[in-house]
């Protein structure tokens, strides 16, 4: 279980734009990536959930479950598109995967301009992510996004799973975050 207080205490002290990487172990992610959601959800207006760990239908019902308002989030569902019937839903949009980042970045790029007000981005599966890509191009479109957020004032987390990460990708990462925090 992850010192929840804690993960919030760390995220409390950092202005909203701020974009930290969370690092954690695989056992702990999901519970690292509902906390940090709730906690962006009850002070931020909008949230942009990129998912390659996890189905929509799956999401939301966690985030219900988690009392997480679902009509403040909007879902790149990087895995269900080739699983899934057409959904009714207005708050996600199905992306081919997790490999298609010119894709990513455009829909995150657009949605980032369409969501007026206070904003954030969740990167659910660095590690997962990194699977479906070549570790340069990767760093090339991470590089590219947190730009854009940093241009639009929009705040990120990003969690990784610890020790699973190449040491020279998680510098690059490392590197364009405001902080990394440890859970």
């Amino acid at each position: 279980m992850i010192d929840v207080k804690k993960l919030e205490g760390e995220l409390s002290k950092l202005p909203e734009e701020s974009i930290v990487l969370i690092e954690t172990s695989a056992e702990h992610s999901f519970d690292a990536s509902m906390a940090s959601i709730k906690f962006l959800a009850d002070k931020r207006d909008n949230g942009i959930i990129l998912s390659a760990s996890r189905p929509y239908i799956n999401l939301v019902s966690n985030y219900k479950k988690n009392n997480i308002d679902t009509k403040k989030m909007f879902i790149l569902d990087c895995i269900s598109k080739k699983h899934t019937e057409k959904m009714d839903a207005d708050n996600v949009m199905f992306l081919e995967n997790a490999s298609a980042l010119t894709d990513i970045a455009v829909s995150l790029g657009e949605h980032m301009q369409m969501i007026d007000g206070k904003k954030f981005i969740l990167i659910d599966s660095i590690n997962t992510m990194l699977i479906h890509n070549k570790p340069h191009i990767f760093a090339r479109f991470m590089h590219d996004i947190l730009t854009k957020m940093r241009l639009h004032g929009t705040g990120g987390l990003l969690i990784s799973l610890d020790d699973k990460m190449n040491k020279d990708m998680r510098s690059e990462i490392a590197q364009l975050c405001d902080k990394v925090i440890k859970v």
